[in-house]
């Protein structure tokens, strides 16, 4: 099952999280979790590749994908 686009964080929104960071700009709660979360995912691909497993199309687009953070608190 597919989640909605609306459920992942945009192109668009990864690329002024970045621009922030970049620019040492006060980052939100979100903001926060987004990064963690892109950690934790490049983690789990270094490791699958590592083991020399292929991941499915399924786990693949997972990997790949960011989820919205639940509260996007300030």
């Amino acid at each position: 099952m597919k989640k909605e686009k609306g459920n992942r964080v945009s192109r668009e929104e990864l690329a002024a999280l970045i621009k922030r960071v970049e620019a040492r700009a006060p980052l939100q709660k979100a903001d926060y979790q987004i990064i963690t979360t892109i950690i934790k995912k490049t983690f789990t691909l270094q490791q699958l590749y590592q083991e020399g497993k292929e991941p499915s199309d399924e786990e693949l687009e997972e990997l790949l994908t960011v989820p919205r953070p639940e509260k996007a608190d300030e």
